[in-house]
């Protein structure tokens, strides 16, 4: 706000609108949380829209409008990539998702990596990781999309290639046993098969 703004800043003499840059039929009346009169600022809360380009508009009971210059607002997310790109038609494969604007909140941008679903384990403004789930009927698939959805049930738009290919895993697994060992108080589980790395990562219902 222009340093010469004629009266104190209060918060109960302004109103903040949120208007879209593409439908003029649409409004939003936002919170205002504070002001700051010796700063000249405004703090508002913005609970979210659908993805597109949008304008602050403030006005006061006693100036009416004041301007918008400036207060442009794009929301959105999007994706940039996808690590790995490739894991078995089984299901299992950890994918971390690298994006934008993404929610904190696992619960809020489910996964599907084509048609299963990847379980998210953690969420950042520009991380998930998920894990795909065990699939029933196994079909080799390449050029799968990678989907993530938002909270307002968009999907965020990819910016590169976010493809992920199903194929036959290299290892197959013949037998799993599990014992105790007194020694070590613990459970030992062995797996056998063939084709297997090293490092390999075991994961039973959901915990390595």
């Amino acid at each position: 706000m222009a340093s010469n703004y004629p009266t104190v800043l209060k918060v109960a003499d302004l109103k903040s609108t949120l208007l879209s840059d593409t439908n003029a039929t649409f409004t939003k009346d936002l919170y205002i949380m504070s002001v700051d009169d010796a700063a000249k600022t405004v703090k508002v809360k913005f609970g979210g829209a659908n993805s597109g380009l949008y304008y602050i508009q403030l006005s006061s009971t006693q100036y009416g409008r004041i301007t918008k210059t400036n207060l442009l607002l794009t929301v959105g997310s999007s994706i940039t990539s996808i690590t790995p790109t490739m894991g078995s038609m089984y299901g299992g494969t950890l994918v971390t998702i690298t994006g934008v604007n993404f929610s904190t909140d696992p619960l809020d941008n489910p996964v599907k990596v084509g048609p299963n679903y990847c379980i998210v384990l953690t969420s950042s403004a520009t991380q998930i990781t998920c894990r795909i789930v065990e699939i029933a009927t196994p079909v080799a698939a390449t050029a799968q999309n990678v989907f993530v959805f938002l909270k307002t049930s968009e999907e965020a738009k990819c910016t590169n290639t976010c493809l992920f290919d199903y194929v036959t895993p290299m290892a197959t697994t013949t037998g799993i046993a599990a014992a105790f060992d007194s020694a070590t108080q613990t459970t030992q589980v062995t797996v056998s098969g063939s084709g297997f790395t090293s490092p390999a990562e075991l994961v039973l219902d959901g915990v390595k």
